[in-house]
């Protein structure tokens, strides 16, 4: 019997993989771009050094009500605008979301130009425009973190851990 390796290998550092939160942001939300009642869950996350520890590692989110749209999500416009919105008030998706999965880059691909295109026949993978984007991008989150963490007297090793998945999983993310 083989054993798969872990796609993210360091990502298994990260507390709380079995406990997941996810958060459901609605169509009416996306379509009104009210990020309110989402800002104000995932500000109670960030708000304590307790709250911080406690959900980190552990986040990931669905839109609801686009089940009929035959695009997906990076390829819908008033969704792209909405999360970006939510980004520049709460920009602590690297801290929070869980990194086992697909969360971070589909985070990525909702504040990152490109498109979707055909790998092989089976296979659809997003086409990044530009690599400056998603410096630029990880840059500006992880300040967001960087402060967060400065704020709240949260572990300088925790930070470096998830700058070292981070950076595993952008490695896996372009292979």
């Amino acid at each position: 019997m083989s054993t798969r390796s872990p796609k993210y290998p360091l990502a298994r550092l990260s507390p709380a993989k079995d406990d997941i939160l996810i958060i459901a942001i609605t169509r009416e939300s996306v379509m009104t771009c009210d990020i309110a009642p989402m800002l104000e869950k995932l500000t109670a996350l960030s708000s304590t050094r307790e709250a911080a520890l406690q959900w980190e590692g552990t986040l990931t989110f669905v839109f609801e009500g686009w089940d009929e749209d035959p695009r997906e999500t990076a390829e819908i416009p008033e969704i792209r605008a909405y999360f970006a919105a939510l980004t520049e008030a709460w920009p602590h998706w690297l801290h929070f979301a869980e990194k086992v999965e697909d969360t971070i880059p589909h985070v990525l691909r909702l504040l990152c130009r490109g498109r979707f295109e055909r790998i092989r026949p089976d296979l659809v993978g997003w086409r990044f425009e530009d690599f400056d984007d998603i410096k630029r991008l990880l840059a500006r989150l992880f300040c967001g973190q960087n402060a967060m963490y400065e704020r709240l007297a949260l572990p300088e090793e925790i930070n470096e851990r998830i700058a070292q998945e981070i950076a595993q999983l952008i490695e896996s993310t372009f292979q």
